[in-house]
């Protein structure tokens, strides 16, 4: 359930200036973005991944750790976490009321009141400063410039996950136009840290907004850290001997987003006077998990959960499949919002040996229709039962004792059956 009123807009990011009422709104709370050091991560796809596992290495040194994410699953509690864990129900509304009532005593005009997107935010970094974090760790919603999290006033760091074509009716028409405004999230006298395999236009957009800041910038051409099996990686970082570790978290993809993360705590590392310490890391990453980031919900049969939800990131789990179960049938079962490129994610699924089955994520406003998709599987060549509810689609998948079965395309979609098999917040 959620914590938030259905009343309130989820985002009203592009609707105006979004930034300066919530600059006024954090500064009535006494800036609690000041009270503690930031690291901003900004990207298309990976931030969740990548922004847990720098979580979860500064806390390995001691540091109280805020973590805010999104999107959530079931509640907006899961945004706001501080060493692993969720912000607590009464907390989290008494922190609504207070937010409420300085909205109130600014008088924001109706079309400046915080969304529930801006609501979460703001009541992170309250949660924040009043658990004394030392770090706080901040994903971006969407974009970078306009995003709800660039009304910090200060970060110390600014890293670039993987960055692709999405949203293009928001962030630009290009993939130079996306990038320069995910760079909006630099800010003087930091480090810039930009993900391996990046596009060139990419790299050039985000280095030469670094150099109008003089900040120091680290460009991964290519990862640093390669999967070798299941969920085992060699890892080449500058100036460290090679060595192996296990990553609780799965998938090919993982691979840039360890590097990144690598290459942040090499870089914090470096600023705090230490080394790296293979042995210490080894235990650092071995058991994190993400929900519904192929989360591997059932072993009889196989149930893998991921919310790949644009081109780069189908791609990227097509490769895992591919790879982690060669030469077996799959059973997929998808569902897409209205305003990704479906067409060409469907294609590329066809390249898999897989039955599908279709359905819809639960968000009335955004949701592709069932019968739209099946028109779009059958302009592919492939027939598929289609079921409105996504539970009835697993039901049915399992009544035909359907192994391995893959649901994907949606966080929207996944929050719908994973409480099949996880229990909910």
């Amino acid at each position: 359930m959620s914590d938030l009123s259905e009343q309130i807009p989820a985002m009203l990011y592009g609707q105006g200036d979004r930034l300066a009422p919530l600059r006024q709104v954090i500064q009535a709370l006494g800036n609690p973005d000041q009270k503690v050091k930031i690291v901003h991560l900004a990207g298309t796809n990976g931030k969740g991944s990548t922004s847990t596992m720098i979580a979860q290495l500064l806390r390995s040194h001691g540091m109280r750790v805020g973590l805010f994410t999104s999107p959530h699953l079931y509640s907006e509690r899961e945004s706001v976490q501080v060493d692993g864990q969720l912000i607590d129900a009464s907390t989290f509304q008494a922190l609504l009321n207070k937010i409420s009532q300085v909205e109130s005593a600014l008088n924001l005009p109706d079309e400046q009141r915080l969304s529930q997107f801006e609501l979460t935010f703001v009541v992170a970094l309250c949660y924040f400063a009043q658990e004394a974090c030392d770090w706080v760790v901040l994903e971006c919603g969407l974009g970078g410039e306009l995003d709800a999290t660039n009304a910090i006033g200060r970060s110390e760091y600014s890293i670039f996950t993987k960055i692709g074509l999405d949203h293009v009716n928001l962030l630009g028409d290009t993939i130079e136009e996306i990038a320069q405004t995910k760079a909006g999230i630099m800010r003087p006298n930091q480090t810039v840290i930009i993900a391996p395999n990046q596009q060139p236009e990419v790299v050039k957009a985000l280095i030469e907004r670094a150099d109008e800041f003089d900040n120091s910038w680290i460009y991964l051409a290519k990862p640093l850290t390669k999967l070798q099996e299941g969920s085992t990686y060699q890892v080449a970082l500058p100036d460290v001997k090679p060595f192996t570790m296990q990553l609780g978290l799965r998938g090919n993809f993982q691979a840039e987003n360890l590097t990144t993360a690598m290459l942040f705590y090499k870089a914090w590392l470096t600023a705090q006077g230490h080394a790296l310490d293979p042995d210490h890391l080894k235990t650092v990453l071995k058991d994190i998990s993400l929900p519904g980031r192929y989360e591997r919900v059932s072993s009889e049969p196989t149930i893998i959960l991921d919310a790949c939800h644009n081109l780069d990131a189908v791609a990227a789990t097509l490769e895992t499949l591919q790879r982690e179960f060669k030469g077996q049938r799959l059973h997929v079962i998808c569902g897409f919002l209205k305003d990704k490129d479906v067409t060409a994610m469907v294609h590329l699924l066809h390249q898999l040996d897989a039955d599908f089955i279709l359905t819809q994520p639960d968000f009335p406003e955004r949701t592709l229709p069932v019968d739209e998709l099946a028109k779009i599987f059958k302009a592919e060549g492939i027939e598929a039962p289609t079921f409105t509810d996504p539970r009835e689609a697993v039901t049915d998948a399992l009544d035909r004792q359907h192994d391995p079965i893959i649901i994907l395309g949606s966080f929207h979609l996944i929050k719908c059956v994973r409480g099949m098999w996880r229990d909910e917040y």
